[in-house]
């Protein structure tokens, strides 16, 4: 799901239909190029996330549940079913930042 925390966008990416599994959705697409720019947050000490990387849509390589892939090696990425690497080719529009939290834990002088 796509939420406004303090007036950024952040998208969870613990949603089957985001990650594009099964069918391909256009309108996914669609809307996130919609978006001026997107913030991908990961918790460095989440206790909820599994694997933490899924925050920023990373994952397990397939057929196993070790080594992990990165967003930029992923069939999201590379075949750029999110719009996602489209918005990377313009600054600021995709940000991917870290917090030494657990899960959601977001301190207020973050949001500064």
């Amino acid at each position: 799901s796509v939420q406004n925390l303090a007036g950024k966008a952040v998208v969870s990416t613990q949603s089957t239909g985001i990650n594009q599994e099964g069918a391909v959705k256009a309108e996914y697409k669609e809307n996130l190029m919609r978006v001026s720019n997107i913030t991908f947050v990961k918790f460095n000490k989440d206790t909820m996330v599994v694997p933490r990387e899924s925050e920023w849509f990373g994952f397990y390589k397939p057929g196993q549940a070790k080594e992990l892939m990165t967003l930029q090696e992923s069939e999201i990425w590379t075949e750029d079913k999110l719009g996602l690497k489209e918005m990377a080719k313009t600054e600021g529009r995709l940000s991917f930042l870290s917090i030494d939290a657990d899960h959601l834990q977001v301190p207020a002088k973050f949001l500064d």
